[in-house]
């Protein structure tokens, strides 16, 4: 099996691939539906094309990692990481962002996209990964979890979106070892 594919030889293969500036517009799409109709994000601001034009540069200057996830042609998935926090102390430490289109869930699209994310950031010896997860998002918490992220902090009420108060929920994974390393 092509290493870029989540599963099968078929038409409906989903394949794993970097992202690219010309993946712009078809990643606008699915964030800002995520943005404009979920709590998932606890931003509200829609994003532009030459914005994420501007990520995924930005993204491929720092050597983070963007993906995108497609079948038959159609993007219907991206995650992205990203360094945690600003500051040379958090270089190896890291934040990242799944979105998958609304009606692709439940099909491996995240779990491909996820699996590319976590061998890339520990292929380039990134030392850890986080998740902020939406207190009201009990799916990704669980799919987090089905990935070896761990709750480490529940924020109450730090995210207000339509109107509501949203608690943060931090998970996170190590990935170059399977425990804490004080050295």
């Amino acid at each position: 099996m092509d290493r870029n594919s989540a599963e099968g030889h078929s038409n409906n293969q989903i394949v794993i691939r970097d992202a690219s500036a010309e993946d712009a517009l078809a990643i606008m799409q699915i964030w800002n539906a995520n943005i404009s109709s979920t709590l998932n994000t606890f931003n509200s601001r829609i994003k532009t094309e030459a914005e994420i034009k501007d990520i995924i540069l930005e993204t491929n200057k720092k050597n983070f990692g963007f993906f995108v996830s497609e079948r038959a042609g159609i993007i219907i998935g991206f995650a992205r990481y990203f360094q945690f926090r600003n500051g040379v102390g958090y270089a190896k430490t890291l934040e990242h962002t799944i979105v998958i289109s609304d009606h692709m869930h439940r099909y491996g699209v995240g779990k491909a996209l996820m699996g590319r994310l976590l061998e890339d950031a520990k292929r380039k010896n990134f030392q850890s990964i986080f998740a902020g997860v939406s207190g009201s998002n009990e799916r990704a918490v669980n799919f987090h979890a089905s990935l070896g992220f761990q709750v480490v902090a529940e924020l109450p009420q730090v995210g207000y979106k339509f109107d509501k108060w949203l608690d943060l929920i931090l998970m996170q994974k190590f990935l170059q070892t399977d425990q804490r390393n004080n050295s």
